[in-house]
């Protein structure tokens, strides 16, 4: 749910809840003061009884009108002053009782004790009422109203500086090496955004290149010396000179220069990666693809006595071609590394998935961190980068990368939708 969306759903929420609270409470309250007025009037009638019996020594006759009845009972026991809402019948409709309100009092005129009652229709108040409570529900639902509009205008106005600051940020790219620009605004809380957002992303830019710079250059300065070492390995390997004990040391050592050698390149290649220095992208059929691929590995399946087993459909993706055909690579070359010798390759391609398995025990280790770096079977003699950067090119451009172990053989699985995402950056 977006910040706006909820913010307002808050607010005309809490506004309700506060209206209807305030309506019961302003409801409750003109009726007190109505009926507090009915009180008053009933205390001038008393009054008037009261004056009349004090001057006369009679009670006044009694009323029985619509909106006012009065009535005496003798009594041999008075009753204390009170006031209290009652019923009675309607003089023109006899099945319906109106409500009244009632005084209560005892007076002795003539020797004799009364207890007189003075009764006032409430029908004028409850009408009144009911008008205020329609005029306050109008009220209410033109506030309503308003604020649901003002919510949806004026409150979006107010919050566009923010969704621009927002898409600015989801437009940022590492590799344009451009900042994002903003709108300006007279908010001074988006202004701070904007200025640590403007701060964030220039110093990121600013990290940015100088790791890419120090990969690029760490690269170049340690290929130099690889190389140089690798040269005088090689001589030392070819002098006659040189025994099969000190042959052995060399040969190890020539090994070992090779392996970090590749370890530099597949280091360097996984940070370009991450950096999203590959911009470019293709629609790339990866059928005639995999057939290249698989051809070029021929001598080593040969080596091995692997049979290749390929079910290839039309699939697309949509990825940049040095990356394509490094993912491909080291997704067989794998598969050949760790398979049994007289094993089998069993490559799938569909619309939506592309499938390589290889024979093989099962894992020795977590398979949760298959594609973590640095992971590598004890019997490979690999960098341990090969699916570590698979996975990195699936994840620049939003695809699945799944292993499975299943039957003796072991799955790697690219999910990819038919319409394949932009890189991510």
């Amino acid at each position: 749910m977006k910040l706006f969306t909820k913010y307002s759903r808050i607010n005309i929420i809490a506004s309700i809840l506060a209206l209807v609270l305030g309506s019961a409470v302003y409801y409750f309250a003109i009726r007190y003061i109505l009926v507090r007025q009915l009180d008053d009037t009933l205390k001038i009638e008393e009054a008037e009884i009261l004056s009349h019996v004090k001057y006369s020594d009679q009670l006044p006759e009694p009323a029985n009108y619509r909106d006012q009845v009065i009535s005496y009972t003798p009594t041999q026991k008075g009753v204390s002053r009170q006031f209290m809402d009652i019923t009675r019948p309607d003089p023109r409709h006899r099945h319906e009782d109106r409500p009244f309100r009632q005084l209560l009092f005892s007076v002795s005129s003539g020797g004799q004790l009364y207890n007189i009652s003075v009764s006032k229709s409430e029908m004028e108040t409850e009408d009144l009422l009911e008008w205020i409570m329609l005029i306050t529900a109008g009220v209410i639902l033109l506030l309503l109203g308003t604020l649901f509009l003002a919510n949806r205008l004026l409150l979006r106005r107010i919050w566009q500086p923010f969704y621009q600051t927002l898409d600015g940020l989801h437009r940022f790219n590492l590799t344009s090496r451009t900042p994002p620009s903003f709108a300006p605004t007279d908010i001074e809380e988006f202004r701070d955004l904007q200025a640590a957002v403007g701060e964030m992303t220039a110093k990121i830019l600013k990290d940015y290149e100088m790791l890419k710079n120090f990969a690029d250059n760490a690269s170049h300065e340690m290929q130099t010396p690889l190389a140089i070492i690798n040269s005088k390995l090689d001589l030392m390997i070819q002098n006659p000179a040189l025994g099969e004990q000190h042959l052995r040391q060399v040969q190890d050592m020539y090994d070992a220069v090779g392996r970090l050698s590749k370890l530099n390149q597949s280091l360097l290649l996984l940070t370009k990666i991450e950096n999203n220095q590959f911009v470019l992208a293709d629609h790339l059929p990866l059928a005639p693809l995999i057939g290249k691929k698989i051809h070029q590995f021929e001598d080593l399946l040969r080596s091995r006595r692997l049979s290749v087993e390929t079910e290839l459909g039309p699939g697309q993706i949509r990825m940049n071609a040095f990356l394509c055909d490094i993912l491909l690579n080291n997704l067989l070359s794998n598969a050949i590394r760790h398979n049994l010798d007289e094993g089998r390759v069993t490559i799938r391609l569909q619309n939506s998935s592309f499938l390589i398995g290889n024979t093989g025990p099962a894992l020795h280790f977590d398979p949760l961190t298959i594609f973590d770096r640095f992971t590598k079977g004890s019997h490979s003699d690999g960098t341990g980068l090969g699916l570590a950067i698979a996975k990195q090119i699936c994840d620049n451009y939003g695809y699945t990368l799944h292993y499975s172990y299943l039957e003796s053989m072991h799955w790697v699985e690219i999910r990819f939708p038919a319409s394949s995402p932009e890189p991510l950056s």
